[in-house]
């Protein structure tokens, strides 16, 4: 079972105290906690505490030695960001982009395609003041979730709203983050590129690194859903939890697709795998007109070797048929790199009419540029539905379609 990593990151409040017993109850359930204290926070309550009970050292200086970075680290370590207790000082502090200490320079380097939750305690009057309001509005606003306080007795004596959740509850809120309910839906995701062997030593491959697919399974698997992942043997993996699936050559992928698909009931498969069009059939030495064996290593005194090339079919074509499942959804990628828009829309034409699909994904690699990683155009078989520059965009709107198509949303 995949064990989440939870940074968590408490602040100057009374309520400090109550963290140690959610560190306690995290790790109790299989969490990797690592604990960020801010100076004020430390005056509550003491890091060694914390380092006793997460089994991990505890961060509290940004210029501690050998600790330069931790902003950086810490924020590509974790899997869920949680502040608790967070002071209003803190929640005004982020919203404005300061980054003066640990906490709010690790709040800068937060990758926001990870979960970042925020549970506020404060006197009622802190809470409610327009600058704290404000805060919590703009923070909702770029993707962080803001926990609900509680309304009960303060540590002032005052009663009204900013206490901080209990414990028990903050907890479910982490689960609920990173375990969201099944939706009984399945997916088969291909990843990844083929390689086609010369000899026992040498392939041909391509440029494929299965980092698209990794970050769509990532979304779906945080959405719920049930994820299949046949990817090539080095392609990048899905960080979450899924069955996983290796092939190497078209023929491995091919195989495993009619095996894997008419065992199980999918109810869509997503098709990024960059297949092979041609594999070698014969490897030709013309300076002694004699073939050797694919299994036999060829050597490298050789002055010209020829390759022959056998082409390969279309995968894709067949992918409805191979399955158990009739009314699978089937989305299907087509790369294009330098065509004219003319071509690149007889291509998504082209892939609609051969296999059925549902939905193509046009990717143009020649639009990718260092601000511009991915360029991503949605289609279905009337109209283009959407045009987005990343893999969590991407991410998003297929879970949306699956969904749709299957009538939940």
């Amino acid at each position: 079972m995949l064990k989440y990593k939870v940074l968590l990151k408490i602040t100057g409040s009374i309520a400090a105290y109550k963290s140690a017993y959610l560190t306690s109850k995290l790790v109790q359930n299989g969490y990797d906690v690592k604990v960020v204290m801010s100076e004020s926070a430390q005056k509550f309550i003491g890091a060694t505490t914390f380092e006793a009970i997460s089994n991990n050292q505890v961060y509290t200086d940004m210029f501690a030695p050998r600790e330069a970075l931790s902003h950086i680290s810490l924020m590509k370590w974790a899997d869920l960001v949680i502040v608790a207790p967070a002071s209003a000082n803190t929640i005004n502090h982020f919203a404005s982009g300061d980054g003066n200490s640990l906490i709010t320079a690790l709040f800068l380097a937060h990758d926001f395609n990870k979960p970042y939750l925020i549970a506020p305690a404060m006197n009622t009057k802190m809470y409610m003041h327009p600058a704290t309001q404000n805060s919590i509005r703009t923070l909702k606003e770029w993707g962080v979730k803001i926990l609900d306080s509680d309304n009960g007795y303060l540590a002032c004596g005052d009663t009204g709203v900013g206490k901080l959740l209990e414990p028990d509850i903050i907890f479910e809120e982490i689960e609920k983050t990173l375990k969201p309910k099944k939706k009984n839906i399945s997916v088969l995701i291909t990843s990844g590129g083929t390689k086609e062997n010369i000899d026992d030593v040498r392939f041909i491959a391509n440029i494929s690194t299965g980092n698209t697919g990794a970050a769509i399974a990532n979304h779906l698997i945080s959405d719920g859903f049930d994820i299949t992942f046949l990817h090539a043997k080095d392609s990048t993996l899905p960080k979450l939890d899924c069955h996983k699936v290796e092939y190497f050559s078209f023929s491995d992928l091919n195989n495993e697709l009619k095996k894997l698909l008419s065992q199980n009931n999918f109810d869509a498969i997503i098709h990024l795998a960059a297949v092979s069009d041609y594999s070698v059939s014969e490897i030709k030495l013309l300076d002694e007109n004699y073939s050797l064996p694919l299994s036999k290593k060829m050597k490298s005194e050789e002055e010209t070797i020829e390759l022959k090339l056998k082409k390969n079919f279309k995968i894709i074509e067949r992918l409805k048929s191979y399955s158990s499942n009739k009314n699978i959804i089937l989305l299907g990628f087509k790369l294009v790199s330098g065509n004219s828009e003319s071509e690149k829309i007889n291509s998504v034409n082209a892939l609609f009419t051969n296999t059925q699909s549902d939905y193509v994904v046009l990717n143009d690699f020649s639009n990718r540029s260092q601000s511009v990683q991915s360029n991503f155009r949605i289609f279905t078989n009337e109209k283009e539905l959407n045009k987005v520059e990343s893999s969590l965009e991407l991410a998003k709107i297929i879970s949306n379609l699956i969904l749709k198509k299957k009538g939940i949303k």
